[in-house]
């Protein structure tokens, strides 16, 4: 069988292609350290490795997501830090204020410090993180969203929400993502109860205008029912109604005398039994200009509160015409017998004591939170550099024996093109004789 020299040449060149392509793969090899560089270098691995390049990817993507939302929870946690010492700076001059030993004068300078505390925690609840305000909820409103209604300020008003956010990472874990100002200030609580800033704004008010307040020391109404300000007309003595049924005396009615500075003697109010909140309110304002006293209901707290605008003055239950008991009105309001200064920042140090707790257990959660999102981004770390390691295991050449491959390649490649060249150097009298 003859063999045409075009097929010698033919299988030489394609051996010394091989050689060729298998020397550039191994130098790639020992320039990268990596012994899968493109698919075809390990079709068998590829898929693992491609699977392992993504569960870092995703790792890292979660880092960097924890970090992100853990130092924005940082700049909250900052913030509820000023907000639980502007408040125990409160309580601390609501303490001095209340002393029966402080002057008038006195009281109005403290007013004046509780002011600037009112600003200080205008000031927090309106602290941003990357041009965010953190307390606005799901709205990003462009101006600072808590703003302070007159000078001084008489109310607060909030360009925010209440919604609370969360954050889902790759592993599925939910984390919660802000605070509320509900949550961080009490704002527009489900109790009823005042906020931090209307709080504020009451002890102050007290110091300053000597604003004395009796208001019911728990709600009224019977668990389960409410007085609705929708139905303000609803008899008082319906059963169930009030906690502690409104008693009349023995003429069938009940009285109430009011004093104060501008009604030295007292004035007498009488109520029917069935009457109702709006008729309280009515006949006790209707007495205002005599008493300096007024009424208001919360139905939001169900209590009634009675304000002084000419400083203290005495509750008392006191016999109807022709009785000669009284009936039960200041015990079924929760009311005090004597309405002062003194007694009146006593009740406005409790409503700082629940905004001051409320404050703290918003950021003890938000410390469990901030500690959770620590402990996933460790565990996550963790797994990126287990991953990484699996990764090198794949990918990362065994330089010592590609360096061996590549001589011996080297050398078969210079003993081929050396075969070549003697090939190339017969003529067709070599393979004739």
């Amino acid at each position: 069988m003859r063999i045409a020299t075009s097929t010698i040449y033919e299988q030489q060149t394609a051996a010394i292609d091989n050689l060729v392509a298998q020397q550039a793969r191994y130098g790639n090899e020992l320039s990268t350290g990596k012994s899968l560089n493109v698919p075809s270098d390990n079709p068998t691995q590829i898929a693992q490795d491609l699977a392992v390049r993504n569960d870092i990817a995703l790792g890292n993507n979660t880092v960097s997501d924890v970090t992100n939302l853990s130092d924005q929870l940082t700049t909250v946690d900052g913030a509820m830090s000023t907000l639980t010492k502007v408040l125990q700076s409160a309580r601390s001059l609501a303490v001095q204020g209340a002393s029966d030993a402080v002057s008038p004068s006195q009281q109005q300078a403290i007013a004046l410090q509780l002011n600037q505390l009112l600003g200080e925690a205008i000031g927090v609840a309106n602290t941003q993180y990357a041009g965010q305000y953190v307390f606005a909820g799901s709205a990003s409103p462009t101006s600072a969203p808590v703003q302070a209604n007159g000078s001084p300020a008489s109310s607060v008003s909030f360009s925010g929400n209440n919604v609370s956010q969360s954050q889902v990472f790759a592993n599925g874990q939910r984390v919660a993502a802000n605070v509320t100002l509900q949550q961080a200030f009490n704002y527009q609580s489900t109790n009823g109860t005042p906020d931090v800033f209307q709080t504020l704004i009451d002890l102050r008010n007290t110091l300053q205008n000597q604003q004395v307040v009796d208001q019911s020391g728990a709600s009224v109404n019977t668990q389960g029912t409410s007085l609705s300000p929708t139905a303000p007309g609803t008899p008082l003595n319906t059963a169930g109604v009030l906690r502690t049924p409104l008693t009349p005396d023995a003429s069938g009615s009940v009285s109430i005398s009011i004093g104060s500075s501008k009604a030295t003697n007292g004035v007498t109010i009488t109520f029917s039994p069935s009457a109702s909140i709006q008729t309280v309110l009515t006949d006790i304002n209707a007495q205002t200009g005599a008493t300096g006293v007024t009424a208001s209901f919360d139905f939001a707290q169900q209590k009634l509160s009675l304000s002084s605008s000419v400083g203290a003055f005495s509750v008392q239950d006191t016999p109807s015409p022709g009785a000669t008991n009284t009936g039960n009105f200041v015990e079924a309001f929760g009311l005090q017998h004597q309405a002062d200064v003194t007694n009146t920042v006593s009740t406005q140090i409790g409503n700082l004591d629940n905004v001051l707790q409320v404050a703290l257990n918003a950021r003890a959660t938000l410390g469990s939170t901030i500690q959770r999102l620590q402990t996933l981004s460790t565990t996550t770390n963790a797994q990126v550099v287990s991953d990484t390691q699996v990764q090198s295991g794949i990918e990362d050449a065994n330089i010592p024996q590609v360096v061996s491959k590549f001589s011996l390649t080297q050398t078969a490649l210079q003993a081929a093109y050396g075969t070549t060249t003697r090939l190339e150097q017969k003529t067709l009298f070599d393979y004739l004789t």
